[in-house]
Order: structure tokens, then C-alpha cells, then sequence
């Protein structure tokens, strides 16, 4: 008789418990459920913006064959020239996603607690799951911070989250409330700022009076560039010293690199495209609260809409795909909506409608 099969091996406990990431699926495999072509499946649940910002067409040729010059200077440079922050003090990433693990990688393990609000941007609970840490979640009132039960528990955090504007709400705290919570954290404060562009509002300046904060950027949002994978992060000699340590020697393409410098290096048209997309959100904004939803006000470049549950699965018939929430979130009767070009985001203003209507017309 053949020898009984090894049992499969078993991961990390803390790999067993935690709740993995709810991939979004592909566009051809919606375009097929829905029976529409795909080029007219529009996603309105990746919070990416509709244009790119750089092209291969413009790079010079690049050494596909070599690894990446894993000091990766002309995109540092770049990063530095934009942020003002010098590169000594900049970390790059393949997207800000490997940004947020080295994190997690280098302050989490099964003896460090982690602060983080509910909702927010589900990567944080699921690096800090990964990695061992003691989560201490602190639920939205109104869907907005506790600030006050946030404050005091970050006197006891090894590592609090926090996304500045929060992801999927759009709200937006105020620089002195960051500043606040770096002064009381009793460990490493991650402030998530990949929609740093469409808010204006950004904890950069405080780097250097405060040792234990570490800004998070990406490339993804505002320069056009989610594709790519680049992400960064900013902080003081002490946390970047450390991120150094983890992170891995190249990770980021010599393509996706020379992408991301040329991105950085069209300021005028990054601006360009989040003007667009903030007179935009206004614009939806104010067409869904005509509708008689309720819209969560958001400084980010994505609108929470409260739908119920069955406007969503209905928008998914057309090809236009809403982020949705499981059934016990506190989320699950809203809806996140990416604004889009002003084409797209009339052609689901329309279906909403259609949607919300009783006899299933606008």
C-alpha cells in the first residue's frame, strides 16, 4: 500500500487568525457576470484616479536585464524635491502597501499592542494580524474618530494607525489632532497620507520635532501610477534607520522607478488632474445628495454614499463597480464611490438613480 500522505504543514498561528484582504476582482471576469464588454466596466471601487501620470513612451531604454540600483536615487531625489524632506529620511517602497509591512515588521510582534480605528484602511489590521501584534480597535462614533478614547489609548500603543483622510469615510483630522496623538503615543505613530494630494493636510512638518511619527505616501493616487507599485515613507533619523534594516533590496522594478521619478518630476500635471477630481467630487457629491442619500463629506477622491444593499449588486448589471462592505461592518448599507471622469460619473449617477427608483427608471 502506498505511504499516507504528510499532513499539509501548518502556517503561524497569527497567519491562521487573521482576516486576509478581500481582493477586488478582475474587470473581465465582471464584464463577463455582467454581460457587457469590458472596456465598459468602470471601477468605482479602487480609489485610483481615471489618468495616468507618466508614460513608457517618454523613458529613456532601461537595464531589464540588471538589478534595480537598490539605492533607487533619481526616484529619491524626486521624492525629495516634492516633499522637501531630505532623501536621507526617505524610504521607498514597492507601493505604500510594502511601506506599511516594513512597519509592521519592524514594531509588531506577539508582546506589542496596536491602536487603529474601525473603519479604516483594512491593510493596517491585517499587517499588524500578520505580524503577531495585540489589536485594540476603537469604533467610529458616527462614523467619525473617538478622538478622546483614541488619545488615551495611545498612551499604551506600541503602534497606532492612523489614515489621514481616513479610507473609506473621506473624513479628514486636523493637523492637531495628529500632532496630539504623536505626543501621547506611547510608541511609533504611521500616518497614512495616500490621499495627501486632494487634502491639502499633511503631518510632514512635524518629523522633526517628533521622533516616533512616520508619514506613508504612494504614487498610486494622485500621480496616476497604481500599476507601477511605488510608495514611500518620511521620518527622523531613528524610524528611517530602521525601515533601512527590513526593507528589501529591490523590490521595485528599474521600470516602475523610472516611472515614478518622471510622475514626480510633472507637478503641474498632477495638480491639474486632483483640481479635476475635486471639482468633480463637489459636483457628485451634490448630485447624490440630490438623490436623498446621505454622503459622508470626504477629503479624499472617493464619496461613501448610504444606498442600502441592494442599489449595489444592481450597478454591477451595468459594469459599474461600488466597494461594498460585508453585512457586519458598519459599513455594509453604504457604498464608496471613486470619482471618475465627469462621463463615467454621469453614467452612474444615472444608474443609481435608476437603482433607487421604484419603477427601475430614473
Amino acid at each position: 500500500m502506498p505511504p499516507e500522505p504528510a499532513p499539509s504543514p501548518e502556517p503561524r498561528t497569527a497567519v491562521s487568525r487573521m482576516q486576509p484582504y478581500d481582493w477586488e476582482p478582475p474587470s473581465a471576469s465582471i464584464a463577463r457576470q455582467a454581460g457587457v464588454p469590458e472596456d465598459q466596466v468602470v471601477r468605482f471601487d479602487t480609489n485610483t484616479f481615471p489618468w495616468p501620470g507618466a508614460t513608457l513612451d517618454q523613458l529613456p531604454p532601461q537595464p531589464l536585464n540588471e538589478y534595480p540600483d537598490t539605492s533607487y536615487r533619481d526616484l529619491t531625489d524626486a521624492i525629495a524635491q516634492y516633499t522637501d524632506v531630505p532623501p536621507d529620511r526617505i524610504t521607498v517602497g514597492a507601493g505604500a502597501d510594502e511601506v506599511l509591512d516594513m512597519i509592521a515588521k519592524a514594531y509588531i510582534d506577539g508582546s506589542r499592542g496596536v491602536l487603529l480605528s474601525r473603519p479604516t484602511y483594512p491593510m493596517f489590521q491585517i499587517l499588524s494580524g500578520m505580524a503577531g501584534g495585540m489589536l485594540d480597535e476603537v469604533p467610529a462614533i458616527d462614523l467619525r474618530l473617538d478622538r478622546a478614547t483614541f488619545l488615551e489609548r495611545a498612551r499604551r500603543a506600541d503602534l497606532t494607525w492612523i489614515c489621514n483622510p481616513n479610507n473609506p469615510t473621506g473624513e479628514l483630522l486636523p493637523l492637531s489632532f495628529v500632532e496630539e496623538v504623536a505626543s501621547v503615543a506611547g510608541g511609533v505613530l504611521a500616518v497614512d497620507e495616500a490621499y495627501v494630494e486632494t487634502s491639502g493636510v499633511t503631518a510632514v512638518p512635524l518629523i522633526d520635532r517628533m521622533a516616533n511619527l512616520v508619514v506613508i505616501r504612494t504614487l498610486s493616487k494622485a500621480f496616476g501610477l497604481a500599476g507601477v507599485r511605488v510608495g514611500y515613507a518620511l521620518a527622523g533619523p531613528a524610524i528611517s534607520a530602521v525601515l533601512r534594516r527590513v526593507r528589501p533590496p529591490g523590490s521595485i522594478g528599474v521600470v516602475s522607478a523610472a516611472l515614478g521619478a518622471q510622475a514626480l518630476r510633472d507637478l503641474r500635471g498632477m495638480r491639474q488632474r486632483v483640481q479635476q477630481v475635486v471639482e468633480e467630487r463637489a459636483r457628485l457629491q451634490r448630485e447624490l445628495a440630490s438623490a436623498g442619500l446621505e454622503v459622508r463629506d470626504s477629503a479624499a477622491n472617493f464619496l461613501l454614499a448610504r444606498t442600502g444593499r441592494q442599489v449595489a449588486p444592481r450597478l454591477l448589471e451595468q459594469g459599474l463597480v461600488v466597494r461594498t462592505f460585508p453585512p457586519t461592518s458598519p459599513l455594509a448599507d453604504y457604498i464608496r464611490i471613486t470619482v471618475r471622469r465627469p462621463e463615467e460619473n454621469a453614467r452612474l449617477l444615472k444608474a443609481l438613480k435608476a437603482a433607487l427608483s421604484p419603477t427601475g427608471s430614473p
